[in-house]
């Protein structure tokens, strides 16, 4: 239960109504991200870099530069989309198809301004739980940046989660993407990269950020949009800057789809968010930089990636996993402590496969 201090709202854009709910009260540390339930998007079989922020038991939100477009910029239906969910605290993972996606209106596939799509899934079932997003910036203490993978897809056995905590903004985020000097209050920016899964020589963004509210709340708050790169590939040694498109200002547009109430948590319990049904962010004609590449979606699919690794990852794995899943940090610490300020680029060498 939440402590008494905390409010969680049910918002639902349709009523503009907020009704109060209680919170799992969470101990504040890298290592708490793995209570969360999780997904990942599969994309006819194979798994993506493209992590989904569920809202509930039935929906969440994906980027929707993660999806296949026809030539008219719709959703390409013919395309196999699923989700492979992992329940929080344990090995149990399913695969659904997903049975409905919205992309946003006003996603812009050049700039990635309102990269989000949200996709539905177990349509027959009723919401069993839910997750929460964070809506108060001012109690975000700190930013924890994960990256999930799956070890074998056939099998659904997963690597150990990879993890970055930082609350740094570099100084050059703002010249690297127009969208983001346009909209610094939907994005968030770091210069933190984990080794791709296939390929232990390229460097890719995580997939999802979380925050902690001290001392004892943990919310999900960003999805990675895109990416920009001082150079012509994101598996070069050159500067790179990760976007992360900030989920609470999107609260009441999924709502509005869904036709039902997605969850904020904000600890201060006098904090006032009203959600927009209708939110975007403002568009920009271009995202041209000089010397700057921008890079979005699944990047598995976009880098080069290791045949033995590939190979391997399609053989059935034998090894089971335990419940308390470890957590790789990509500082130098213990996955419990709090990461403290770096000023250069995370180092992790790789990421394990889970303990048996």
């Amino acid at each position: 239960m939440a402590n008494l201090s905390s409010v969680c709202y049910a918002i639902l854009a349709l009523l503009g109504a907020s009704q109060a709910l209680q919170l799992v009260t969470r101990d504040v540390d890298i290592a708490g991200v793995t209570k969360f339930q999780s997904a990942l998007l599969l994309i006819d079989g194979k798994q993506t870099t493209c992590e989904s922020v569920l809202v509930d038991s039935n929906a969440g939100f994906v980027a929707a530069s993660c999806l296949k477009y026809t030539s008219d910029g719709d959703v390409d239906t013919d395309v196999k989309y699923e989700l492979a969910v992992r329940a929080g605290g344990s090995t149990t993972t399913e695969v659904y198809p997903i049975t409905q996606i919205d992309s946003h209106k006003e996603y812009n596939p050049e700039t990635y301004v309102n990269n989000l799509a949200v996709i539905q899934f177990n349509p027959d079932k009723e919401v069993t739980w839910q997750n929460y997003i964070g809506i108060d910036p001012e109690e975000w203490d700190d930013h924890y940046f994960i990256r999930r993978s799956l070890s074998s897809v056939s099998s659904l056995t997963w690597n150990n989660i990879i993890a970055f905590a930082n609350t740094d903004t570099p100084s050059y985020c703002n010249e690297a993407s127009r969208a983001y000097s346009a909209n610094q209050d939907d994005f968030l920016c770091n210069y933190a990269a984990s080794l791709s899964t296939y390929n232990s020589t390229c460097k890719i963004p995580y997939g999802v950020v979380y925050a902690a509210v001290q001392p004892s709340d943990m919310s999900i708050v960003a999805l990675h949009s895109h990416s920009a790169v001082y150079g012509d590939t994101m598996c070069s040694k050159s500067r790179k800057l990760h976007y992360y498109i900030v989920l609470r200002n999107y609260i009441g547009w999924a709502a509005g789809i869904l036709g039902r109430s997605v969850g904020g948590f904000a600890k201060d319990s006098s904090f006032e968010f009203t959600p927009v049904q209708g939110y975007q962010m403002k568009d920009v004609s271009t995202d041209d930089v000089e010397d700057v590449t921008l890079f979005s979606g699944d990047q598995y699919s976009q880098n080069p990636i290791d045949p033995k690794i590939a190979e391997a990852e399609a053989e059935p794995e034998t090894k089971a996993e335990t419940a308390n899943e470890p957590v790789s940090s990509d500082e130098p610490v213990s996955s419990s402590e709090l990461a403290s300020e770096s000023t250069s680029e995370s180092t992790s060498e790789s990421t394990s496969e889970s303990s048996s």
